[in-house]
């Protein structure tokens, strides 16, 4: 698996993992467009055998880094691409003197909730009705001091 930067011609392959997920706060090609604009965006892709298999959105906003989205291809699911991508999202924070990252998911996604637990995120708050006016977003963060 190769981790790497993301490029204009993986936004078509990234909206469709969107599609893949019901109810997942889609993008689309447009949405991963716009964060080319963004100095602070670093977007990266999952490649699995020489295609892309997931992708990972974040802003580093020095001390802090925040997740903004975070999807793998059901066809890989359970084959780490989502661990590895978290992986480089340690690492750029690292690497950007960041003390700690958050995110918000989605009070219902019990898998990406226990993939975010395992790597050291822990619930620091909750947005109720966040996503369209019913569920509840939770707000994570991990502190970088034990990176």
């Amino acid at each position: 698996m190769l981790i790497r930067r993301a490029k204009k011609e993986d936004y078509a392959v990234f909206a469709a993992i969107e599609a893949e997920h019901p109810g997942y706060p889609a993008w689309g090609e447009k949405g991963f467009e716009a964060e080319e604009r963004n100095r602070h965006s670093v977007t990266l892709a999952a490649e699995i055998d020489g295609r892309p298999a997931g992708f990972i959105n974040f802003w580093v906003l020095r001390p802090q880094v925040q997740l903004n989205t975070l999807a793998v291809s059901r066809a890989v699911l359970r084959r780490g691409a989502a661990s590895a991508l978290l992986g480089k999202l340690f690492e750029y924070a690292a690497k950007s003197a960041c003390r700690e990252i958050d995110l918000e998911v989605n009070e219902h996604n019990a898998p990406a909730i226990a993939l975010y637990r395992a790597r050291g995120f822990e619930v620091v708050g909750k947005r109720p009705k966040f996503y369209n006016n019913t569920d509840a977003a939770l707000l994570l963060r991990r502190t970088l001091k034990d990176l």
